[in-house]
Order: structure tokens, then sequence, then C-alpha cells
């Protein structure tokens, strides 16, 4: 009986110890953990690259981990309000369940828990610590680079999401504003480009600069890239042809300065684009990007295609185009793309053709 009992005090004790211990560490987890962490590096769990860019451009760029629970998550300049709770080496956060890998008072980094992934499916989020306020970060992360110097010493934007003037649209006779940053672009550019009226079959190449003032008034139009001069005369008249159609833009609660820079190629039946222009190209990919999220799958299958006639090396249109159709229920598209992408390697591809393509 007494042998029985020391083993129960004995017992008790080190389960007292234990639960001490456990709790001490949790405690220091949790205090590492409160603070302010930048992204700095999206990949999968296994250390390969991530095949789709968008996944890294869709992770919050900053969290903010506060006392209680509570948390600040940050994608671009919208934030949101997410409660967090830690157990152990799991973090959950918004009730999605994460394996804490490392923190250190510098590092933080946290891979995803879901048993119908394969290990390099899984993505890993490594994130920085930062003294920078939220309000700090987005201004050098999101605007500064876009921030220009005007000649008398005023500040002006590059035309960018987060910092862009309201572009008034036609639509049955009624102008109406587009309050969304592609909307914006893509009916600005079109407006333009319907007003220019560069000939058909004609192959051409320019670059017009001009800013949208304090007063949503456009001036300073100047083509800085002409195939041909006689037609730059035209091009400028079709800018200033937006003139009734601007709002200002606003950045904290001010009125500011917007800087375009509108580049229209033109490229005669038959022939093929002689110099392959970066710049043409990220501007399409990124436009089709966002279409593609908002599952505008028509529009983005259009730019995808002509960034692949441009260039098919980068895979990541080949694979959107493909997953769009799909989306569509266009599955023999789907599956030539799939096709061509699995001839170049791409092991993806390869599942993705034997599972959808071959039934």
């Amino acid at each position: 009986m007494k042998s029985k009992l020391i083993f129960f005090i004995i017992f008790t004790f080190c389960r007292q110890v234990y639960a001490q211990s456990l709790a001490e560490e949790q405690l220091k987890i949790e205090q590492k953990i409160i603070r302010s962490w930048v992204k700095y590096r999206i990949d999968a769990k296994d250390g390969s690259q991530l095949q789709d860019e968008n996944v890294a451009r869709k992770t919050a760029s900053m969290i903010i981990f506060k006392k209680g629970g509570g948390s600040v998550v940050i994608f671009g300049s919208k934030a949101i309000q997410a409660r967090y709770a830690i157990s152990s080496n799991i973090i959950v956060i918004d009730g999605t369940r994460y394996a804490i890998e490392k923190l250190t008072d510098y590092e933080l980094a946290f891979s995803e828990i879901n048993e119908n992934k394969l290990e390099n499916e899984l993505i890993r989020y490594q994130y920085m610590v930062t003294t920078e306020s939220s309000g700090e970060y987005f201004y050098r992360q999101f605007i500064k680079p876009f921030v220009r110097t005007l000649v008398n010493g005023d500040t002006a934007y590059a035309f960018n999401e987060h910092i862009f003037p309201t572009f008034k649209n036609e639509t049955q006779g009624y102008l109406v504003p587009l309050e969304n940053f592609d909307d914006t672009y893509e009916a600005s550019y079109n407006f333009i480009e319907k007003h220019f009226a560069f000939p058909a079959k004609k192959k051409g190449n320019f670059s017009v600069s001009f800013s949208v003032g304090k007063k949503g008034e456009v001036k300073d139009a100047v083509v800085k890239v002409s195939s041909d001069s006689s037609y730059n005369e035209r091009l400028i008249q079709a800018v200033y042809q937006t003139q009734k159609n601007w709002k200002p833009a606003e950045y904290n609660n001010k009125k500011v300065e917007i800087l375009f820079n509108y580049v229209f190629r033109y490229d005669a039946e038959g022939e093929t684009i002689d110099n392959f222009d970066t710049e043409v190209f990220l501007i399409k990919k990124e436009r089709a990007n966002r279409f593609f999220e908002k599952k505008e799958y028509i529009k983005a299958i259009k730019l995808y295609t002509e960034c692949i006639l441009m260039q098919d090396e980068d895979i990541e249109p080949l694979f959107k185009r493909a997953e769009s159709y799909f989306a569509l229920k266009v599955n023999k598209n789907a599956c030539l793309d799939w096709s061509y992408l699995a001839q170049k390697g791409q092991k993806k591809a390869e599942k993705l053709f034997m599972d959808n393509c071959m039934k």
C-alpha cells in the first residue's frame, strides 16, 4: 500500500513537471511570435520552387501577431482581423492549421497541414521579423517604387494598382465610373487605341506617356517610341480625347498626379514579332492573371495566348490557359496545352493530362 502511494506521488509530480514544462515552452513560443512579420519567401515544403507564381503573390505580405490571440493579416493595401491559437508546434490561423517549422527571434517558417496533398504540393511560408509599422511597410513595398519627382518638385505616382485615377467609361450614352484598377486600365487603353485607329494589317510599335493631374486633366502627352512618326500626332490626339473621362487619384486623402506609359504594338498579318519586349509581356501576363483570379476566363485566355505567342519559355501562361479552358469545359484545348507542357518535361502537366484526357 505504501509503495503504491509513493508511486502515485511520483507519477503525479512527474505529470505536473511535464505539464509545467509544456506550458513554459508554449509561453516561449507565444512570446516569440508576438511581433510583426513580413513575407520573405514562399516555396514548396520540400524546398522546390512553386510552379504557380500567383500563390506567392496572393499570400499575406505582412502578419502582425498580438497578445490574446488576435492578429492582423495584410494583403497589399487590405488588412483583415484574424484569430490565432498555438498548441505545441501547431499554429491555427482563422481555423486553418499550419506546422511551425522554425521560430527564432528573427525568422518564422510554417507549412500547410493537408493530408490530401503530396509533400511536394504543400506550401511553406517564410517570414522575417520587422520593426516597421504596417503603414511604413506598405509605403516602402507598394508605394515608394512608384513615386516620381516632377521638374517643379511636386510628387507624382506611376500608374499602379494601389494609386490610380477613376476612368469614366461610356456605357449606353452615359459616363460610368470604373473603380477597379483592371477595368480602368483596360477601358482607358482600349479608348485610346480605338481613337488612334492605327491601320489594320500594318506593322507598328508605339509608346506614349501622359499624366492625369490633380483636377483630372490630361497633360504632357509625349510619344516616346514610334515606328512611324507620321502617326504620332494622331496618337497624342487620341490620348487627349480622354480628357473628360478622368477623375483624379487620391492618396492619403489628397489628390495626386498619376503618370501613364502605354505601349501599342501592331503586327502585320503573317508576320512575327522581331524583338521580344519584356515590359509588354509582363503587362499582358499580369492582366491575364487578374482576369484569371476573377474567373473571367475568356479574357484571360486571350491575353495568355498573346503571351504564349510572344514566347513559350514561361510555363505559367500555358498552365493558366489550360486551367481556363478546363474551367470553361473546353477540355480538348486544355488537353492540348497539358500535352505540350508534358513534352517539355512538366510532370504536373503529364499527370493532369493522364487524369483528365485519357478517360
